[in-house]
Order: structure tokens, then sequence, then C-alpha cells
């Protein structure tokens, strides 16, 4: 168990939003570098990128995204409060991308802002993909 503060949601929601914008020129040049081939090709490498992207930083030492940086959060194991391994954050990015994929069955329409909702009323502030995954997001 961790005794570190718990992350709001609001700065849950700001880390959010500046990983999107980190992402967004990456995934427009591999949109431009793909032309007019297809969505699913672009849909896959982006969904790569952003799995490269959130795996490989959260599993670092400093457990954090450049918007979990902004926001001063870290993800953390939720049984441990230390840094999580690359499983880890595989299964917690892993989920996500399920959640978000699930869209294109009507399912996700649920899924994802339950998801993003979940720690408004959860007493560890855990989304979903982070009570599966194991993880908590804490104040730095």
């Amino acid at each position: 168990m961790t005794n570190h503060a718990l992350a709001e949601w609001g700065l849950r929601v700001g880390a959010t939003i500046v990983d999107g914008f980190t992402l967004v020129i990456p995934e427009l040049l591999i949109w431009w570098a793909i032309g007019s081939y297809t969505s699913s090709l672009f849909t896959v490498s982006a969904l790569a990128l952003q799995g490269f992207y959130l795996v490989y930083l959260l599993s670092r030492a400093r457990g954090q995204t450049l918007g979990n940086r902004a926001a001063k959060t870290r993800v953390v194991s939720a049984s441990t409060g230390q840094g999580i391994t690359m499983s880890t954050a595989f299964m917690r990015w892993f989920i996500t991308a399920l959640f978000s994929f699930s869209l294109v069955f009507g399912v996700g329409v649920l899924l994802v802002p339950l998801d993003y909702l979940w720690p408004l009323w959860d007493p560890r502030r855990q989304t979903l993909h982070d009570k599966i995954a194991g993880t908590i997001v804490v104040l730095v």
C-alpha cells in the first residue's frame, strides 16, 4: 500500500490532454507518410505509437509521461506504491486500447466514458484500466 497522496481527477484529465497533444504531431506525420493507403493502417500505427509512448515512459523509474510531469503525478503499483513494470504498463495501455477499439462495436460508447469518469466516485481514484492493471496515480 502506498502513502502517496492520490491524484485528483482534474490533474489526470490534464495529463491525458497534454499526452494527447504530445502525440498529435507524430500521428500526423504517420498519417502523412501512409498517405491514402488505409485508415486501418493509420489506426494500427497510431495505436502502436501510443502504446510505445505510454509503456516505455510509465515503466521507467519516474513512472511519468510528459503529461504526468506537467500535472506532477506518476503511475505506481496500487499494492506496493513502487514504480510499475513494463508488463504492468503494457496491461494498463492495452486495456484502454481495447476499450477504445470497442467503440467500433458500440460497447465503447459506454466503456470509454465510464473508464475515465470512474475516479470521480472510486475511493482510490482509479480508472477501470487502473483497477485491472493494479495501478494508481499519485502526486509527485
